[in-house]
């Protein structure tokens, strides 16, 4: 008799009240199933939609492609400093109470000995990868769907609702009580501030409070949106590496942000938008104040920028050793209806240090900041809405992540 082969992704629907007024929000939750031999770093994704008047919810089109791509594309990034640091620390931690071997605190390694060996993650300076095992959130915002109350009139409600998201991601990411879905007897531990099974409440769809699922520890993030879910994901600070913990570092954090709508921000946020930007520069520049020179007229005038014809080797300009934890990939069509390439670009200028050349012609091309960290590709003959080409933005993700991110 044949097996029945294990699903590799285990999908399904919950409620979580938004943390500011309770407002109950749709979440389509896809966790990996499967185990691995390979060293793997769970790594939480949130995917937000358009604008919900306009009919936006989590099952538009190019919403519906990047969830699927989550789900199916092997990714991978190099092991950070940060990371090395921790397995090489990971027994001092397990004097706290967390299992030895079950669960690497920091990198959410599964396995007998937490995944990669610290004695290798310390050999010779060599750069090693990780696979990326990803736990991902697509939902609805308010008003969206089978969400609860209704969509605001300046955005402010739906960043706390896209806040939410993350934080019901990171509640098994509190020192001490990290546990993994495929772990049969997971050790709980208070952290000081609430147990996060009792402390992020979940429903089903008739309000039945539910069991939460079990998440594992995550050591980095993908903040990703489109339209104006990306406008809201560019304002949401990368994750604390322990939520439970304000002073601790950030972690890893990339932004995914398709069709931005720097034209129209004015009109999505009744007004409200330079707040919007102010959030959304502070991140995107924060790179540039890490990575020192990065910030000088001398890079500011090498921006890199590659054709169509050479996207495929130059477009993901590989970052230095300087390159800042925080990355954002904008990918946008020549022809969007609501914001020009221009437009962009000029907001990218202002907002994350791009300064991109006076003139540019052609079909499609990409741009990157001198550190690596901020990359946009424009998309000759695409619109705001990606119909029938959802694919080929698929493609230019995948491409852009295995130049940026191989070793």
């Amino acid at each position: 008799m044949a097996s029945i082969p294990i699903p590799r992704r285990y999908r399904t629907i919950v409620y979580i009240p938004s943390r500011t007024d309770g407002t109950m929000l749709e979440v389509c939750l896809s966790i990996p199933t499967s185990t691995s031999s390979q060293p793997q770093a769970y790594t939480g994704v949130v995917i937000s939609h358009p604008y919900g008047p306009l009919g936006g919810s989590y099952n538009n089109n190019v919403v519906g492609a990047l969830l699927q791509w989550f789900e199916t594309s092997s990714l991978s990034a190099p092991i950070t400093l940060a990371a090395k640091k921790s397995k090489k620390g990971a027994g001092k931690r397990n004097s706290t109470g967390a299992r030895k071997g079950s669960l690497d605190q920091d990198t959410g390694n599964v396995g007998a000995g937490g995944g990669a060996s610290p004695a290798s993650a310390r050999s010779a300076g060599a750069a090693q990868a990780e696979s990326l095992a990803c736990v991902i959130c697509a939902f609805n915002f308010r008003g969206c769907g089978k969400s609860k109350g209704s969509t605001s009139w300046f955005g402010e409600a739906e960043r706390e609702d896209y806040q939410t998201v993350v934080d019901f991601l990171q509640s098994g990411s509190r020192t001490g009580t990290s546990t993994s879905h495929l772990n049969n007897s997971p050790e709980r531990r208070d952290s000081g501030s609430g147990s996060p099974a009792s402390s992020r409440a979940v429903f089903d769809e008739t309000g039945r409070e539910i069991d939460p699922p079990r998440l594992p520890f995550l050591s980095r993030f993908i903040l990703s949106g489109f339209s104006y879910g990306g406008m809201i994901a560019s304002t949401i600070p990368p994750p604390l590496r322990n939520p439970a913990d304000p002073t601790s570092a950030h972690l890893p954090t990339t932004y995914i942000l398709i069709s931005y709508p720097a034209g129209v921000a004015w009109f999505l946020t009744s007004g409200a938008q330079g707040g919007f930007y102010k959030r959304a520069k502070a991140i995107l520049q924060r790179g540039q104040q890490r990575a020192g020179d990065a910030t000088t007229a001398k890079d500011d005038a090498e921006t890199a920028i590659t054709t169509e014809t050479d996207a495929g080797a130059g477009a993901g300009a590989k970052a230095e050793s300087k390159k800042s934890t925080v990355e954002a990939y904008f990918i946008t069509g020549a022809r969007d209806q609501f914001t020009s390439p221009k437009t962009l670009l000029n907001w990218l200028k202002t907002n994350a240090g791009l300064n991109p050349p006076n003139k540019l012609t052609g079909g499609s091309w990409a741009l990157t900041r001198p550190d690596g960290a901020i990359h946009v590709d424009v998309v000759v003959d695409a619109d705001h809405f990606w119909l029938d080409r959802e694919q080929e933005l698929v493609d230019r993700l995948q491409a852009w992540w295995s130049n940026t991110h191989s070793v």
